[in-house]
């Protein structure tokens, strides 16, 4: 490929709350950080009536409303240089042949094969549209000469097994497995990807990670906001579809899974298709889960309305704004022990959060003195505050022996300042280098769809327990995890968030 021959990236969807708030700041930041070669172009089509200088000037104003860097104005000028934008109908078989003359006039008569990469932020039921548009155009092929196509997909990734089957056929029918890129934001937070170099780039926790030390495994993901402006498609899906079916197995799967034979994506993705596959089938998963929904409440100070008072909500929903579950994962490394996860909207506090319960110690050493001695707890915080707590007992000062848990903190942004790269950042530059370690394979997907419709089935027309917003969910969550008698561990603010000025 020749060298002035550009890189054009297409955002379908681009007038969408996504692209303002998520991807142009994240080129924006590519674009400080020179990861943008001069020839790159992006091209951006949505429904909406508007002008190319009309949507610059809207992209500049998402660009510093939600960039996470200041606001070079020499360099934002550089940057929406590069921006075109089309009115786009998806439906319209013109509407493609046009784009692909637009984007042959992009990159011009010097360059008979250019790298295109396709960002379709879009609701899923278009996508098949889409994409059938685009092979009619011949816009899917991978380029000869050099170029590459890839494709990039967000989440949700159909709305159960049978529908991402349907969803997939119609994807791999023009696409290349090689050039699907499906987004899981989650799986490109630091302290996601810190869980690898943790686990197995230490030898003070991987002979410690099983089931011969390890109680049990909690993971929870915690928001404090509603349904918003997603109630069209919060409605439909739930918190089971949502979050569980993706963000949660994902981090559940990197907890678990042996260690990799390599650092490449193949060889990552493997090993997290096993643990998806040997998670634990149950005859009766309404025993082993809790689906809840929020009532009115207070956080903060504000009253919040119930869930079923939201706009756009219907009055009757049965739908899902929280979800708790007990799995089990049957291998040699895990057999026998529970993972509780759960997530949950209008809940007190914002957290993703891993946290690892280790068994009481054997030794009858202070029991024979009457001393009760907490179970050492690994704390896995992803968001915010990330870190990782190790809290063990220690010896209280005095002339009496007296034990307590002690934290031993280790804070991400303490050490390497606030700048971490942003999700859509990292996974941007991976798109535009070729590498799908962060990314879904399909064969994940359709694993993790497995487990979800067996848990969903049973629940699909029974009413939800209602919990009061602000708090951390349903009673019946409680008792889920109590019958074991376990308790959930709330996410509360690590010692070290008084040093962040928090």
């Amino acid at each position: 490929m020749e060298t002035n021959c550009p890189t054009i990236f297409t955002i379908f969807g681009a007038t969408g709350d996504l692209t303002q708030r998520k991807l142009l700041p994240a080129l924006y930041f590519l674009e400080s950080q020179r990861e943008l070669d001069g020839q790159f172009r992006i091209l951006c089509v949505a429904r909406r009536q508007v002008s190319e200088e009309g949507f610059r000037k809207e992209a500049a104003a998402s660009v510093r409303k939600y960039s996470r860097i200041k606001v070079n104005d020499e360099l934002l000028e550089k940057f929406l240089g590069r921006i075109s934008y089309a009115p786009f109908h998806f439906s319209k078989e013109e509407d493609y042949a046009l784009l692909k003359e637009r984007l042959e006039c992009m990159a011009g008569t010097h360059c008979p094969s250019i790298d295109r990469i396709f960002y379709l932020a879009i609701p899923s039921e278009l996508i098949g549209t889409v994409v059938q548009g685009m092979e009619k155009a011949s816009l899917t092929k991978q380029a000869q000469g050099g170029g590459y196509t890839r494709v990039v997909f967000e989440k949700p990734f159909g709305s159960d097994l049978r529908s991402a089957k349907r969803l997939n056929r119609t994807i791999l029918s023009v696409f290349d497995e090689s050039q699907i890129y499906r987004i899981d934001h989650y799986l490109a937070k630091e302290l996601v990807q810190n869980l690898l170099v943790m686990r197995f780039g230490n030898s003070i926790f991987e002979p410690l990670w099983n089931k011969r030390y390890i109680d049990h495994i909690q993971i929870t993901v915690a928001e404090t906001i509603g349904v918003e402006n997603r109630a069209h498609y919060y409605d439909t899906a739930g918190s089971l579809r949502d979050v569980v079916q993706n963000h949660i197995m994902q981090l559940l799967c990197l907890v678990a899974m042996a260690s990799p034979k390599t650092l490449n994506a193949e060889d990552i993705r493997n090993e997290k298709v096993k643990i998806l596959t040997r998670i634990a089938r149950s005859k009766d998963m309404l025993s082993y889960s809790v689906k809840g929904q929020y009532a009115s409440g207070e956080i903060e100070g504000k009253e919040l309305p119930a869930y079923r008072q939201e706009k756009d909500i219907f009055r009757s929903s049965l739908t899902d704004t929280y979800f708790a579950m007990k799995l089990f994962i049957r291998n040699r490394l895990w057999r026998g022990v529970p993972f509780y996860v759960r997530t949950g909207k209008r809940l007190k506090d914002r957290a993703t959060e891993i946290v690892l319960v280790y068994k009481q110690p054997e030794s009858r050493l202070f029991k024979e003195r009457g001393l009760e001695l907490e179970s050492n707890l690994l704390f896995i915080r992803v968001q915010p505050d990330e870190g990782i707590t190790l809290q063990f007992n220690a010896k209280v000062p005095g002339n009496k022996v007296l034990i307590e848990p002690v934290d031993m903190d280790f804070c991400h942004e303490c050490k390497f300042g606030p700048n971490s790269p942003e999700s859509y950042e990292r996974l941007l530059h991976d798109v535009m280098h070729g590498d799908q370690t962060l990314f879904t394979r399909w064969d994940e997907v359709e694993h993790s769809w497995k487990i979800i419709d067996r848990i969903a089935k049973p629940w699909k027309n029974r009413q939800p327990h209602l919990y009061e917003a602000g708090t951390w969910g349903p009673k019946e969550a409680d008792e889920l995890i109590g019958q074991d008698g376990r308790k959930w561990i709330n996410p509360s603010k690590p010692g070290y968030v008084a040093l962040l000025g928090r």
